[in-house]
């Protein structure tokens, strides 16, 4: 019986901290600390935008590996069209977060919080 418990209780702390460690990777916004994304091409910055006062716009980011376009609306930054076969970066949807920039690897571009 104690070992059932003692199980059961060592169960509910890791769900518990896989939560919050969920949470803090998936659902941290930029709102509160980070604002400015920078775009890196080939490793090299080719551009550092400030989400809090950056009209909305649209622009496409080209390399000899191919291109993407990129698109700012409301203080959010998104890859919308990709020259990569898988479109990962397009799925990813608007950078919400530091630790999960828009990576397109095909492209070698990485979006980023700063």
């Amino acid at each position: 019986m104690k070992k059932k418990v003692v199980f059961i209780a060592v169960t509910a702390v890791c769900i518990i901290a896989a939560a919050v460690i969920f949470y803090c990777v998936f659902f941290r916004s930029a709102g509160g600390e980070l604002h400015t994304a920078r775009i890196t091409s080939d490793g090299k910055v080719v551009r550092t935008i400030d989400l809090r006062t950056a009209q909305d716009e649209t622009f496409v980011i080209e390399s000899e590996n191919g291109s993407n376009t990129v698109c700012i609306s409301n203080g959010e930054i998104s890859v919308t069209e990709a020259s990569c076969p898988d479109r990962i970066c397009v799925e990813h949807g608007a950078l919400r977060s530091e630790y999960l920039p828009i990576i397109c690897l095909p492209n070698r571009l990485v979006i980023e919080l700063v």
